[in-house]
């Protein structure tokens, strides 16, 4: 490959891994602010019969679904879901993972001979985050399961309303804010990946036919 061909290839490669790696810094940003937000956000909605405690349907911010479901009023003494360590995980681990990792990137964006140590970095910052997207699209499910365990509450919130809500007295269902923690978890995670690749790959073409 002459040389002018290489620049020209090489500075198409370059385009291209400014492009992936700003639309990835904005993803990151845009995920970190969704994932605080999930603590304040309607997540799951419970709904039953006329005349017993959710008779007006009930949303459950994500902060219920992962340290403390309480319902509608802190009561002394009444635990509907107890920590849940998969929600805290699915929050949290995506959290720290890319504060850290992009701080680390970005530390690192102009040094030269690092793309093998920022294509580490993004594809770790992809795989928390859809692991945590994941999760936290599921996080209805783990705060079922965990209702099943509670013990020591004056009342028992699973057997009194959420079973017969999940039978249809009257509903419980998935509220929007986990379908946009999962589309936006997986949109993230796939040009993440991208850019990782696009990394290596430069890196590759540079070693084959920078030399040459």
């Amino acid at each position: 490959m002459n040389p002018e061909e290489y620049a020209k290839k090489m500075g198409g490669i370059k385009k291209c891994v400014l492009i992936a790696f700003i639309a990835s810094a904005i993803l990151s940003l845009a995920m970190i602010v969704l994932l605080i937000c999930f603590n304040f956000a309607g997540v799951f909605t419970i709904q039953t019969l006329p005349g017993t405690k959710y008779e007006n349907a009930f949303t459950y911010p994500g902060w219920q679904a992962i340290y403390w479901g309480v319902g509608e009023m802190i009561i002394q003494g009444y635990t509907e879901f107890s920590f849940n360590i998969w929600n805290c995980l699915g929050l949290f681990l995506p959290l720290l993972v890319l504060i850290v990792c992009e701080i680390m990137y970005l530390k690192n964006r102009k040094k030269r001979g690092t793309n093998t140590k920022k294509a580490v970095l993004e594809f770790i910052m992809a795989g928390a985050v859809l692991f945590g997207s994941i999760i936290l699209f599921n996080c209805d499910y783990f705060a079922i399961e965990n209702a099943k365990t509670v013990t020591g509450s004056y009342q028992n919130y699973y057997t009194e309303y959420l079973y017969p809500a999940l039978n249809g007295e009257v509903s419980f269902s998935k509220e929007i804010y986990p379908y946009l923690i999962l589309i936006a978890g997986l949109l993230t995670t796939v040009v993440k990946a991208v850019n990782g690749a696009l990394l290596i790959y430069q890196k590759k073409f540079a070693a084959k036919y920078g030399a040459k």
